[in-house]
């Protein structure tokens, strides 16, 4: 008997023990800092334990790289840069799992007195960069589109120490934008930062990489490291002075203090979400883009080492689900319900009127096969009647909806499963919207039930909201005149101009509101929102990315939201560039890059490359032809302090609307550029010292009076300047900065001459 105890005791120990924990480690790229807040955090809060990982963290050693380490098989998953594609092509089976930022942190910063503003200001200096720094795409473009080779740098061994800017070790350091220039202002030394996203070029950052090996032969482990890590990403950056702390107590190597963390995780979390994109998605068209400009560089590409070098799930792995979440799907068949007039969420196709589709549906279809339930579909022709079957418990979920209070009584929410921006629909006529404040006193269509009408409604009481049956019905009304806008969220809009060629329309701003869309579920259900949300969590970044991809293709230019933009102009350069690649030469591409590099990707203005040569072209056609050209030079007065009080994100939109307003209001034939930070500058053709003053004041007229967005009121220091006999150019550019540093001094908003 005592031993039927024994093994009865044995089988029930064995039926609950746990298996042990796989050990994995990762190689960080850098000291310790926010830059790695993920993987911290994802260890400190159990997420990789939960997955069933051990993960060591292995700190950075200057002498070795990560992709040295992970290729050696000394760790198994690792951090780089864009160079991991040159690695790729020379024979490393790295595969790329998830780029953490969209767009570089990377610049190189030195002291403010050694005036060091531009590439062509690096030649001959010393210059503390890593190797892979120096393989790193953005770097290499940037140098390159200003014919600068990497033997005209004095590369120095990296101390890793900011400090080093300071005490005249180094005259430049490569380092992020989020870490080294705030521990430098923290001790009163001002620098000046090269982006080489000024100048165009602006690629993924931190990408978390493995071998194939690793891939192959432990699917699932690489799934679950991979999940756990971006869900301790989202963890960081949704608790950002949390994880400060954390790494304050655990991992302060550099003895950072608590706001310098804070800041940095603050401009992470802008970069690793830029583009409205999933945390940590890639895709294989911007590592082309990568890829062609590495072929300007002379560096080999092949073609062939693409195949397998981003990560795919190939895993079926089922949601672990709760006893009595099992016992829920075994006796409930799941009724779903969806609309079919909100493309690309919920639709019927021309060509299939029976099988509904979209970006909604599809992620419904994955759910269903990751918890095997059994479910039947209950047909709404409206938003109201699904509403309604949701309310009356004639269905059990909804497939798109956002959270609101008002629909709270009687349902439940899962957790997002897209984000996507509110945009603003205008008549081609309309040039610009710069927020919802200028729809005040209009008709604006929005579909009748939609959470943002609420919102709008308690926000902007002055907007006339127009109830529609959906945003096809709304757009309709727009392209008749009937109203005077449609607000929905950007693939809807995109989806519906494309489709039912609405020439007449286009995209004309971007809300502050972002639509989180969500499965809508009955109240009493619980069980079901908790099987979802399991199920949305084991969603990969590739999935999710594939759905996306399937539905969304947006072209439109939004003169607000930058990012989109960018975006698009990455997609059109991509394009350009394989054509190019594939007609011309090398020389003739070489020549494009300069082009592309002459536009300040921020504002839509010209750089200063552009700048710089449209004031050598004026100059030149001065001493032909003796007709006067003017300068003037823009500061806008205290902008520090808007970043500071409001963030970089407001920082940025301001500075986007004022080049708005200065571009619509100077000649065709007067050239308008960002001049550095918050400096812009005008040239201003024929034109002398009254002509240019006449401008600034006018200029000076509409900003003061201008509402800008958040920060309301702003003001502007103008230098000008008119070419005179026997100048050089620097003698023109030198008194207009002479007459703005004066204008500064002596109280700002003013207009100086020089």
């Amino acid at each position: 008997m005592k031993n039927y105890y024994f093994i009865l005791f044995f089988f029930i120990t064995a039926l609950y023990a746990q298996p042990p924990l796989e050990k994995v480690s990762v190689k960080l790229q850098w000291a310790d800092q926010f830059q790695f807040a993920g993987y911290y955090v994802a260890k400190d809060k159990g997420f990789y334990k939960d997955a069933g990982l051990d993960v060591s963290i292995q700190k950075f050693d200057p002498k070795v790289l990560a992709i040295d380490e992970v290729m050696a098989g000394r760790s198994t998953y690792g951090i780089g840069r864009s160079s991991l594609l040159i690695d790729r092509m020379e024979g490393k089976d790295v595969v790329a799992l998830a780029a953490i930022f969209q767009s570089s942190p990377f610049i190189l910063l030195s002291k403010k007195s050694l005036d060091i503003k531009t590439p062509r200001d690096l030649v001959g200096k010393r210059v503390m960069m890593t190797r892979d720094f120096q393989d790193s795409i953005s770097v290499r473009a940037m140098l390159n589109s200003q014919g600068i080779a990497l033997n005209q740098l004095k590369f120095l061994d990296h101390s890793y120490n900011p400090m080093d800017i300071a005490n005249g070790k180094t005259d430049v350091m490569a380092c992020y934008i989020s870490n080294e220039p705030y521990v430098l202002r923290e001790k009163g030394i001002e620098t000046n930062a090269i982006n080489p996203e000024a100048y165009g070029f602006d690629f993924y950052s931190d990408i978390l990489f493995t071998t194939e090996s690793e891939v192959h032969r432990h699917p699932k482990r690489v799934r679950a490291f991979v999940d756990a890590t971006l869900k301790g990403w989202e963890y960081a950056f949704a608790h950002i002075p949390e994880t400060a702390q954390l790494i304050k107590e655990h991992y302060d190597g550099q003895h950072k203090s608590k706001e310098s963390l804070i800041y940095e995780g603050e401009v992470l979390k802008e970069l690793a979400y830029r583009g409205n994109e999933p945390l940590g998605a890639m895709t294989l068209e911007k590592f082309r883009r990568i890829s062609d400009i590495y072929k300007v560089m002379g560096l080999p590409q092949d073609e062939k080492r693409f195949e397998g070098f981003i990560y795919e799930d190939t895993t079926d792995q089922s949601i672990p689900l709760s006893v009595d979440e099992r016992s829920f799907l075994h006796i409930n068949t799941i009724r779903y319900t969806s609309t079919d007039t909100w493309p690309p969420f919920n639709f019927y196709s021309d060509h299939d009127d029976f099988n509904l589709q979209g970006i909604a549906v599809d992620f419904w279809k994955l759910i269903v096969k990751r918890t095997g339930m059994h479910t039947a579909y209950v047909s709404s022709p409206s938003w109201n009647w699904m509403l309604d079957a949701i309310k009356t418990k004639s269905a059990d979920v909804a497939l798109g909806t956002s959270l609101s209070s008002d629909k709270e009584p009687y349902a439940l929410f899962s957790k997002p499963y897209a984000s996507f921006p509110n945009v603003i629909v205008t008549n081609k006529t309309i040039d610009f919207i710069p927020g919802l404040e200028a729809l005040n006193g209009k008709r604006v269509a929005i579909g009748q039930g939609y959470g943002i009408s609420a919102i709008i409604a308690a926000h902007y009481p002055k907007i006339t909201i127009v109830d529609v049956e959906n945003t096809r019905e709304g757009l309709k009304l727009l392209s008749s005149g009937r109203v005077d806008a449609v607000i929905d969220i950007l693939p809807v809009i995109a989806y519906l101009i494309n489709a039912d060629h609405y020439l007449d329309l286009k995209i004309s701003g971007t809300t502050q509101f972002n639509l989180d869309v969500r499965m809508m579920i009955r109240n009493d259900y619980p069980e079901l929102k908790s099987i979802i949300d399991k199920a949305i969590d084991g969603i990969s970044i590739a999935e999710r990315q594939k759905i996306f991809n399937r539905y969304i293709a947006i072209s439109y230019e939004n003169r607000v939201d930058y990012s989109w933009v960018y975006r698009i102009a990455a997609l059109a350069t991509i394009i350009i560039l394989i054509f190019l690649y594939r007609q011309y030469e090398m020389g003739k591409y070489n020549k494009r890059l300069l082009k592309i590099a002459t536009t300040d990707p921020l504002t839509g203005l010209t750089n200063r490359i552009r700048l710089d040569e449209k004031l050598v072209e004026c100059h030149q056609s001065y001493l032909r032809t003796q007709r006067t050209y003017a300068v003037m030079i823009i500061d806008l007065d205290n902008f520090k302090r808007v970043n500071d009080t409001y963030g970089h994100l407001v920082g940025d939109k301001t500075l986007v609307t004022f080049a708005q307003i200065i571009r619509n209001n100077v000649r065709e034939m007067d050239l308008v550029g960002r001049w550095g930070g918050e400096e812009f500058m005008i040239i201003c053709p024929e034109t002398n010292i009254n002509g240019a003053d006449r401008l600034a004041t006018k200029i000076q007229e509409l900003i003061n009076s201008y509402d800008f967005p958040h920060i309301h009121t702003l003001t502007c220091s103008f230098g000008l300047s008119e070419c005179h006999k026997g100048d050089r150019v620097e003698d023109v550019v030198g008194r207009a900065d002479d007459a703005l540093y004066r204008a500064k001094e002596e109280g700002r908003n003013r207009i100086y001459q020089g």
